[in-house]
């Protein structure tokens, strides 16, 4: 007989006006039915009655923000206060579809002390047959590779946090999620940053999660505005874990062959090339040091 309790999980969600997508996720989590188990959700300040549905729960700890701060604070603030031995994020619009899922993640790690995290594989319908991700890579200027991200690998580079578990003793270690990233290269960074550490990710393919990927609770922004928005977060985590060389390619790249990139991008025009990857890139330029020091800074 097996006396040996599960190690405790500590599950934050973030959630901002997605009660219908909240209440599935934390049900998908209690259908799991894993003794050792708090959950931390962080609102954003939600208006659809999302906080007084977690308040009514009574076995929900809730933070309560005044307004949307993003991704990075708000897992930070869930992190100050987790009890688990492990953490799991977990996006709001996300459900654990494996029935023991849980206990696969936290055994994943309590018989290999050289993973960090580990993560499932993550679908796009409710049958899981549409494969979204194995798990997420970016090509050598900091995009994503949606062709690589849906094979199989050894040396995983990047976990999501769409659901992910990690050990908390490490997330204080490299003091949490890099705040700079309101959401999108939060995950990327932070997996930079538990590899510096010597550590592997891994992914348990039997561990299967439904992303809906909805719109609602997201940022909505045009698409001038949400490129500006997403290059810089990319230029930035480029220069902080790729270098100034690999900054000034990608830069470069954009400025020498501007036809190229207008193609593509056709909401933009030539003077947005310029202001992007020209005029706006010199501030990552300017704050290099900054920026590289940041990769040892620490938010909690």
């Amino acid at each position: 007989m097996n006396d040996v309790s599960p190690p405790t999980i500590s599950a934050i969600i973030v959630s901002w006006n997605r009660l219908p997508l909240l209440q599935a996720a934390i049900r998908s989590l209690r259908e799991q039915n894993y003794p050792s188990l708090e959950v931390i959700v962080v609102d954003n300040g939600s208006t659809d009655g999302s906080v007084e549905w977690c308040e009514a729960e009574g076995d929900i700890r809730l933070i309560r923000n005044q307004s949307n701060l993003g991704a990075a604070i708000t897992r930070n603030q869930g992190i100050r206060i987790a009890q688990g031995k492990y953490v799991l994020f977990m996006d709001s619009d996300a459900e654990l579809k494996t029935p023991g899922g849980l206990q696969r993640l936290a055994g994943h790690l309590e018989a290999n002390p050289d993973v960090a995290a580990v993560a499932g594989i993550y679908f796009s319908d409710e049958a899981l047959t549409e494969l979204w991700c194995w798990s997420p890579c970016m090509d050598w200027e900091g995009s994503h590779d949606a062709e690589a991200s849906m094979h199989p690998k050894d040396n995983i580079p990047t976990l999501s946090t769409c659901l992910q578990l990690t050990r908390t003793d490490l997330l204080w270690e490299i003091g949490g999620f890099d705040e700079y990233f309101f959401y999108l290269y939060d995950d990327a960074d932070l997996s930079d940053r538990l590899r510096d550490l010597g550590y592997k990710l891994a992914v348990d393919p039997g561990v299967k999660i439904w992303h809906h990927f909805a719109q609602e609770g997201r940022v909505q922004r045009d698409h001038l505005a949400h490129h500006y928005y997403y290059e810089d977060l990319r230029l930035r985590y480029v220069m902080k874990n790729y270098g100034f060389l690999c900054y000034l390619r990608t830069c470069g790249r954009r400025l020498v062959y501007p036809r190229r990139w207008l193609r593509l991008y056709v909401y933009m025009k030539p003077w947005h090339i310029y202001d992007v990857y020209g005029f706006r890139a010199l501030k990552h330029i300017f704050s290099y040091f900054a920026i590289r020091k940041s990769r040892t800074q620490k938010w909690v």
